[in-house]
């Protein structure tokens, strides 16, 4: 049975590693349940390149985790649903606020928000007009610029006793542009992607309604261009993994999603008999304590690569010096047993 999976394990990677293209089934419905968790203190690498074929690895990005879990539910049980009527689900953290969204065969849009969003009851956020995320079919290459304002009055008197009322908008120009597809590995799994660079131009205005006098005044304008990455998979309901960044441009948070069977079947088949370290390496790996009677490496277009092995004590050593940088995956067996292990060279 295990020489069975190690054989699977090579023929996945045959096809594992393939431009794909997102259409309506890739995104959420009705009744989903999407585990997500989030690095925000850890040092982040940056997004790295884009163009097609590329590998991102962020598996080391599990130090300060935050959990949250994300509910797509019926727009009709929401306590604001009726606000948001061109929408045909809703998501939510924790119950209480909600981002509702209209799934079609063509896009995939946002309509606002509701909750107490600042802490002065409820608030109903409606977009005016909508907000695409993803038009469909969305495949490397592919771009659109979309537009969308918020426009938000809320009783002042709990951020001000002289005030009656709190006015805030914003209008935004977004930019969508699929920028790169390959392979991407999380703490929790490896997945088929496409990823999205997102930029949003956007004008922010406060304005104030004192109770005496009652004439609305500006109180504050200002305006900020931002950067931020997702990467889409097949499956995946909402992006596999997102990438922000703060006001002086540096990674600030990575999140990504723990949702079960939506890899590309990269699976180990690790077993007590190999193991091979280091990993992630950039000159060679060993296999510990065994000596194999195969060992082979394969590249994600399952090409099987040549390898230059020697014995040291009871260890087997492979040179990986002349390899790409890459994800690759090592068939490794000896008598009876065998495994199939993912291998990381940077």
């Amino acid at each position: 049975m295990k020489k069975t999976y190690a054989i699977l394990c090579v023929l996945f990677s045959f096809s594992g590693f393939a431009q794909i293209t997102i259409d309506q089934s890739d995104m959420p419905s009705v009744g989903d349940y999407i585990p997500r968790k989030s690095d925000t203190l850890s040092v982040l690498p940056g997004p790295g390149a884009s163009g097609p074929n590329q590998v991102w690895n962020f598996t080391a990005l599990s130090n300060y985790v935050i959990s949250e879990y994300t509910n797509v539910v019926s727009v009709a049980s929401t306590p604001n649903g009726n606000q948001f009527g061109s929408s045909n689900m809703a998501m939510t953290n924790d119950n209480a606020s909600y981002l509702y969204f209209n799934k079609s065969a063509q896009s995939f849009t946002t309509q606002g928000l509701s909750g107490d969003l600042l802490g002065t009851g409820n608030i109903n956020a409606p977009f005016s007009p909508d907000l695409t995320l993803h038009q469909f079919p969305r495949t490397f290459g592919s771009s659109f610029t979309d537009a969308y304002a918020l426009d938000v009055t809320v009783p002042g008197a709990a951020i001000n006793p002289i005030l009656n009322q709190i006015n805030f908008k914003r209008s935004s120009i977004v930019k969508d542009t699929t920028d790169a597809w390959g392979l991407l590995t999380t703490p929790h799994g490896t997945y088929n992607v496409l990823r999205v660079h997102t930029m949003e131009i956007s004008v922010d205005s406060v304005w104030a309604l004192p109770i005496f006098p009652p004439t609305w005044s500006l109180v504050s304008t200002s305006s900020d261009t931002s950067h931020s990455y997702s990467w889409v998979g097949k499956g995946g309901k909402i992006a596999i993994a997102e990438m922000t960044f703060d006001t002086l441009g540096m990674p600030k948070t990575f999140t990504w999603s723990e949702l079960a069977g939506i890899g590309v079947g990269l699976e180990e088949t690790n077993n007590e008999y190999f193991q091979i370290q280091p990993n992630p390496t950039r000159d060679f790996f060993t296999v510990q304590n065994v000596l194999p009677t195969e060992i082979q490496l394969f590249d994600n277009e399952g090409r099987m690569l040549t390898l230059n092995a020697s014995m040291i004590g009871a260890d087997t050593q492979v040179n990986v010096s002349n390899v790409p940088s890459g994800v690759y995956f090592v068939k490794i067996q000896s008598g009876g047993h065998a495994a199939c292990h993912k291998l990381i060279k940077q």
